[in-house]
């Protein structure tokens, strides 16, 4: 019965192990490869205007442009895409993930918030 229970814990804890890894690995695909820079990504199952809002936003001050690295836009009803935003756990549609070398800072549907956060990084130089 011991080594039952052993077995059964040994197997969730390697399961979580590897799931969390995997999420590591897949989060390494998404990040900025610098600490004072970002890139926003753009997750979207049906055609949406925020990728040209973002772009005008990214293009509207000097001071962006050297913090925003890029815009990456998923179209998740294509199946790689619709892979890479399940490993890193996005579930609803539009998301905009802002990424920077650690991990993500800000994951919403409000582009507002996007703007808010990158308002706030220019305002502090």
């Amino acid at each position: 019965m011991k080594k039952t229970v052993w077995l059964v814990v040994m197997a969730l804890w390697l399961t979580v192990g590897c799931s969390s890894s995997n999420r590591e690995a897949a989060m390494d695909y998404f990040l900025s490869d610098s600490s004072d820079t970002y890139v926003i990504h753009l997750f979207y199952e049906e055609r949406t205007p925020l990728d040209m809002e973002l772009l005008d936003y990214m293009n509207s001050s000097d001071e962006l442009l050297t913090v925003i690295k890029g815009i990456q836009v998923y179209d998740v009803t294509r199946v790689d895409n619709e892979k890479r935003a399940k490993k890193i756990k996005v579930r609803k549609f539009p998301t905009m993930l802002v990424t920077n070398d650690k991990g993500i800072v800000v994951d919403t549907q409000d582009i507002e918030e996007v703007k808010a956060f990158f308002d706030q990084i220019v305002r502090a130089k």
